[in-house]
């Protein structure tokens, strides 16, 4: 007979899964330096992720900044294969819950209480502004109605999808260079680019005369 587990065997193996969303109880970590921006991603409202609820990836209902990952396999990037994780004593609340032998805890927070980048940024910043004009002009409002019509999408709305692909580029481009961002302050302001997330549901990028271009199917 075995026993039950009621401890942390700290294998890593949570840590391996990538970096946990951050909650309004991380703020102080963040304000503080423990996690600075460079350390941070966000996971648009819409932005298409695996939903341990419901068991299948899908539309975020609600904006995610989470620790990023690194690597191959997007571990932590606070995990050390041989020092395990490096800010245990200052890690996010998802990781103070979970249990990987009793993950109800765990579960119960999942997009709740989350942090956006407007909890995080002061209103004043002028990224804030910035931020807003990039939502109006890449959306990612419309990812789950791609992933359920993959096989049906018009030729005029993969043109419309290429066009945003581009002013999302250009507008990065911009950016970086007039605020002086770094890639890694990039992936907090703005998250992934356009062009990634429509990889995940099978679009094939191109660079061609008139910019990056798409091709969808085989």
């Amino acid at each position: 007979m075995t026993n039950k587990q009621t401890v942390c065997k700290k294998c890593g193996n949570c840590c391996q899964q990538g970096g946990p969303a951050l909650h309004i109880q991380d703020l102080g970590l963040i304000k503080t330096g423990k996690i600075p921006i460079s350390s941070l991603i966000t996971i648009r409202k819409g932005e298409l992720a695996e939903n341990p609820l419901a068991g299948r990836i899908q539309p975020v209902i609600v904006e995610l900044v989470k620790i990023v990952g690194t690597g191959r396999l997007w571990d932590c990037c606070y995990y050390d294969k041989d020092a395990g994780c490096t800010v245990y004593n200052d890690r996010p609340q998802a990781c103070r819950v979970l249990k990987c032998w009793d993950p109800e805890e765990i579960l119960n927070l999942v997009e709740k209480d989350t942090l956006s980048r407007f909890d995080i940024l002061e209103k004043d910043d002028p990224m804030v502004q910035v931020i807003l004009e990039h939502e109006r002009i890449c959306p990612c409002d419309n990812l789950g109605f791609i992933q359920s019509n993959l096989g049906g999408l018009s030729d005029i709305f993969k043109n419309e999808l290429e066009k945003r692909v581009r002013s999302d580029l250009r507008f990065r481009t911009r950016v970086i260079e007039d605020f002086h961002l770094k890639v890694s302050e990039e992936l907090f302001y703005f998250g992934r680019p356009f062009f990634q997330l429509l990889q995940q549901l099978g679009a094939r990028v191109f660079e061609s005369p008139a910019g990056v271009s798409l091709r969808w199917g085989t």
